[in-house]
């Protein structure tokens, strides 16, 4: 399961595009082998800050029994890392010394520890009346490093080669690490439960929106004088836990609003056209194709209830139904006409 796709690249250099368009790829295979996962949730483009410490993880993958921290390398050429685990790379026949993604990787994972250990309460569930700890569980780190680059394994320490892992075999090494989910249970292995990766997920993204907010504030925001409150609205309650019983969440939960017009819900975001548009699935998920300026827009719009940009969607026939990550609202965000392709 996908609870938060890889954001869309807003810079201008071409090094940085490159990195960009690895771990977008890193981002599809991982799709391809865990979108549908219940058990495996993954983030793209976390960013958490516990301590004073920021860190920004390409790519994170939790399952019930640990945590996987993937670091994405566009790298052309060669790749070496010598005995004391420093890394080197050749350009152009030329080569050099590069930060070692393994060490990146190590130090968001002592970052994330820091953070969800902070905030355990919240997260995980208690046993015989005891707080459950993340002491125990399974953390791994990887480096996937792009499938043009030229390894040298035999001369890498053991400990770095197993870590390591070009792009089209990430999905494989991830699956082999977590693990048979049966045969681990078997073996009394601290888990977590379906409840708790639930929370697990909500709080690490709603954390990075809430940093990334943040961070797009302006520098300086002149105070205004708030207006008298309006006695005919009423102001939704703040959230007070990330965890919610089951029985709260049946009962707040909407039906699927399959009356409600689609063309409100999802227009181009090129044109604004709302009725020439086309159901589409591609590397990224649903999409429509705009027939008037063949632009593709995501089906995965916000929440229109609760503005939550997590989504999930899925297609019956030729309807395409949302669901929001955050507080279950389903809604048809399309449907396909009738003989349109």
């Amino acid at each position: 399961m996908i609870l938060k796709e890889k954001d869309a690249y807003s810079g201008t250099d071409e090094r940085g595009y490159y990195g960009h368009k690895q771990e977008q790829d890193v981002a599809f295979h991982l799709r391809r082998e865990f979108g549908d996962s219940e058990q495996v949730r993954i983030i793209h483009d976390l960013v958490i800050e516990h301590g004073g410490e920021r860190a920004q993880i390409d790519h994170l993958v939790i399952h019930p029994y640990g945590f996987i921290i993937i670091e994405s390398k566009s790298i052309v050429g060669e790749v070496q890392v010598n005995a004391e685990g420093e890394w080197s790379r050749s350009y152009q026949g030329k080569w050099m010394g590069m930060p070692s993604p393994i060490r990146q990787a190590e130090l968001q994972k002592q970052v994330l520890h820091r953070l969800i250990r902070a905030n355990v309460e919240h997260l995980l569930g208690k046993i015989l009346g005891v707080q459950s700890k993340v002491g125990g569980r399974d953390w791994q780190t990887l480096c996937a490093v792009s499938s043009t680059a030229i390894l040298h394994r035999e001369k890498m320490p053991k400990s770095v080669a197993r870590k390591v892992v070009k792009t089209e075999f990430v999905a494989k090494k991830v699956r082999d690490l977590v693990g048979n989910i049966v045969t681990e249970y078997l073996k009394a292995k601290p888990r977590f439960s379906l409840q708790e990766l639930e929370n697990l997920g909500a709080f690490l993204v709603e954390h990075t929106h809430a940093l990334q907010a943040e961070s797009e504030k302006p520098a300086h925001v002149t105070p205004t004088q708030e207006p008298a409150p309006d006695a005919a609205l009423v102001s939704e309650p703040a959230p007070q836990s990330y965890v919610a019983t089951d029985a709260e969440r049946v009962a707040s939960e909407p039906a699927i609003d399959t009356g409600a017009t689609t063309e409100k819900m999802l227009t181009c975001k090129q044109c604004g056209e709302a009725d020439n548009l086309v159901g589409m699935y591609g590397q990224y998920g649903y999409y429509v194709k705009c027939g008037s300026c063949s632009t593709n827009t995501s089906m995965k719009q916000p929440c229109p209830v609760c503005g939550w940009k997590s989504i999930k969607v899925s297609k019956d026939g030729l309807s395409y139904t949302a669901t929001c990550r955050k507080c279950d609202h389903q809604y048809l965000v399309f449907r396909q006409r009738e003989g349109e392709v």
